[in-house]
């Protein structure tokens, strides 16, 4: 099945010149300021040196992460910005820890949204963006529901989103590979229904590897609370995503020009080894990935600790990978606790060390709005194994 969004260009903003709810001011209107919004955002999310400062254009000769919380990316392949979830952690009134307003997200202008499953920490704000501008949401059909509550909850009764639902209604995972094709000429899209993450009996195969899930004592001196937005606006998604919250999503980003530069994104890990292991086997026969955005955190960590995500690394085999779901059920300012134990993991796995990952660690709040660039015609990226590259997988129902 093949999907198509609507033609990419500079979204535009619903509303008058100016824009409040319950005495927020968000000021989305046209003209100079509004101009001078979208380089702003721009710059902070991508980095100045990477942001046209006369047009707001992201340079187009990279593909850039920037991470903005838990598993929620800005993201410009080529020039086209995009998010992959659109939550935020302490999202305040006011830059704090977090250094993110709504009006942020706003004035970034993504041209469309992402979302690997449809609980709150992952899906919250989606439905004020897509509406504020008019853009697409990407989720399964009963997320879909969910963020049509909320457009309803937010802006008023009969008004909705565009949400697209991309595998079937109450399809078993892996049962249907779906291309998005949002992104072309430039890239094409794999998405397919996988697992949330989930609490199993520890593995006897190896040693279990435990997390210290502790936070530094210091963080909340450094960062003190401000007012949560939702006190003032709520965004929140409607019951936490409800029965929908867990259906999640496994999306692969293939780039068509050679060398193929190709990244997986999954904002949750399942317990795929006793749940589904089918899935490993669609893992092992997706495109080469060269960079693995992937949840360490699972809800079964004090049974099976990061065991796994290596599992995923294992079957995705990425070059490089970059940790995510840091900030909820992971304690804020908990991050190297978890890569001490994804590292004795790999060891007591016995994962040969030609198999393990380049590891690009993120800490919170350090590398919040730190972009991470590369070059997608980087040689690194040619691919020599047995693996198909420069295509997405073929649809299948």
């Amino acid at each position: 099945m093949s999907m198509q969004a609507r033609p990419w260009c500079a979204a535009a903003l619903i509303g008058a010149l100016f824009f409040s709810i319950d005495g927020v001011a968000f000021d989305n209107g046209e003209g100079h300021h509004h101009h001078r919004a979208l380089v702003r955002a721009r710059q902070k999310v991508f980095g100045i040196e990477n942001v046209n400062p006369e047009t707001g254009q992201v340079r187009d000769d990279r593909v850039i992460f920037s991470w903005l919380t838990n598993t929620t990316y800005g993201v410009s392949l080529k020039g086209r910005v995009f998010l992959l979830d659109s939550y935020i952690n302490r999202l305040e009134l006011e830059p704090g820890r977090t250094p993110l307003t709504i009006q942020d997200l706003v004035d970034l202008q993504p041209g469309a949204i992402l979302l690997g499953h449809g609980h709150g920490d992952h899906a919250d704000n989606a439905a004020y963006l897509a509406k504020m501008l008019d853009i697409t949401i990407y989720s399964s059909p009963e997320t879909c529901d969910v963020m049509q509550l909320d457009a309803a909850r937010i802006f008023g009764e009969g008004t909705t989103v565009d949400c697209v639902g991309v595998v079937s209604r109450g399809s078993p995972p892996g049962a249907e590979i779906v291309t998005l094709d949002f992104l072309e000429p430039f890239a094409c899209v794999t998405v397919f229904k996988h697992l949330h993450s989930g609490r199993e009996p520890t593995d006897p195969d190896f040693p279990f590897t435990p997390v210290d899930n502790i936070a530094d004592p210091r963080d909340a001196d450094m960062f003190p609370v401000g007012t949560p937005l939702w006190t003032v606006l709520d965004l929140r998604t409607t019951g936490f995503g409800g029965t929908a919250g867990p259906i999640s999503l496994f999306y692969q980003f293939v780039m068509h020009e050679a060398p193929h530069f190709t990244f997986v994104w999954h904002n949750t890990t399942g317990p795929l080894k006793e749940e589904d292991p089918a899935l490993f086997d669609l893992m092992d026969t997706l495109p080469k990935t060269d960079v693995e955005l992937g949840s360490i955190v699972s809800l079964g960590y004090d049974t099976n600790g990061v065991r796994d995500e290596v599992y995923y690394n294992v079957h995705i085999l990425p070059k490089i990978y970059i940790p995510g779901h840091m900030t909820d059920v992971a304690l804020p300012s908990s991050s190297l606790e978890w890569k001490v134990s994804y590292l004795r993991t790999l060891d007591a796995m016995e994962i040969p060390r030609n198999q393990r990952p380049e590891i690009r660690w993120v800490v919170d709040p350090n590398d919040y709005l730190r972009p991470l660039v590369y070059d997608p015609r980087n040689p690194r990226w040619r691919h020599t194994g047995g693996r198909s590259s420069g295509q997405c997988l073929s649809p299948r129902r």
